[in-house]
């Protein structure tokens, strides 16, 4: 019925990844997100039926989708080089520390709401052919579908404001061995796991930017011969069964946004819509499109400005309907 019913508040928030909210695996009303309580850093599994809360002991980036796993970083570091991407107030006790040995990724027993440090910046460092003196900080972090290992980008800070930085793509096992420098030092950007072992990524490896699919346990890479879809940077996701993806591009020189759709079956590719998305003007308060599936892949949703605000806009999904120049938004 299209109501707002409020069932929280966090200020464990921000403006690109929010308070890392989803919905439980397998618990009816109940769903993760961050907040900040009793002068830490927490995440908090909500049942909004009955109000029950439980904690776990530090903000996390992503929970596995078996709901039994989380991973964490430093979001006071990640606040640092990327206010939009961190949370205000997250004090980072290693800011001076280029690598430190007790911060890094976190891995969060959701049951019990305790973490432990696996991978340690000292650790990750030096296998990323990084320049002596680097500082580097972890972002984006996302399991596997079994949750048996996980992906994440490791950034150098840059040495001004304005400088770029360089991404590497890692995987480790989910207790942080077995870590693996996946593209060297190079582009990366955004990615997805099509499985277990294949990731779809859109990387500049080695010089080249476009959509390429990696093999974490072969080390294969091929890139996706597709100009269209090639052309932006995007932030590219599966369709639930996994025989198309799409992907939304950043701003053209007149403020639109471009949804993708690459299908598999017949390799080819098309442009959904363009829509109007102009930077708000303060820092990191852009809104980027960010499009999603429903679980069965009927719908999809995305944010937008569109409004003159911040919502979410949904559109019917039939791949046949699209490629026909047909979408209907709801």
């Amino acid at each position: 019925d299209r109501k707002f019913i409020k069932i929280g508040e966090t200020t464990a928030w921000n403006f690109q990844q929010g308070a890392m909210l989803q919905y439980h695996p397998y618990l009816e009303d109940t769903v993760y997100y961050n907040v900040f309580e009793d002068g830490k850093f927490q995440t908090v599994t909500h049942n909004f039926a009955t109000g029950e809360k439980k904690y776990a002991d530090r903000a996390t980036a992503c929970i596995s989708p078996d709901g039994k796993w989380g991973l964490a970083a430093n979001f006071g570091r990640i606040f640092a080089f990327r206010p939009g991407y961190g949370y205000a107030g997250f004090v980072d006790e290693g800011a001076d520390v280029i690598a430190p040995a007790d911060d890094g990724v976190f891995l969060v027993n959701m049951e019990t709401g305790k973490s432990e440090l696996i991978a340690s910046y000292e650790k990750i460092a030096p296998m990323c052919g990084l320049e002596a003196g680097k500082k580097v900080l972890v972002n984006h972090i996302t399991f596997n579908p079994s949750a048996t290992r996980f992906l994440f980008l490791l950034r150098d800070f840059p040495e001004k404001p304005g400088d770029k930085w360089n991404t590497m793509l890692l995987s480790a096992n989910r207790d942080g061995s077995e870590i693996r420098n996946i593209t060297g030092y190079c582009f990366n950007s955004h990615y997805h796991w099509r499985d277990d072992n294949v990731i779809m990524t859109y990387s500049g490896i080695p010089t080249v930017k476009g959509i390429y699919f990696i093999n974490d346990a072969t080390g294969e890479i091929r890139m996706l011969d597709d100009d269209l879809v090639n052309e932006k940077d995007i932030h590219c996701i599966y369709h639930p069964d996994r025989t198309c993806f799409i992907g939304d591009g950043y701003p053209d020189k007149n403020s639109y946004r471009t949804i993708f759709l690459y299908d598999f079956e017949t390799e080819k590719s098309c442009k959904i819509a363009s829509i109007y998305s102009k930077n708000t003007g303060f820092i990191d308060g852009r809104c980027d499109l960010h499009n999603r599936f429903n679980p069965d892949g009927t719908l999809v949703s995305f944010d937008s400005l569109g409004e003159g605000k911040r919502c979410i806009r949904q559109f019917a999904f039939d791949k046949n309907e699209i490629f026909a120049g047909e979408w209907k938004e709801l």
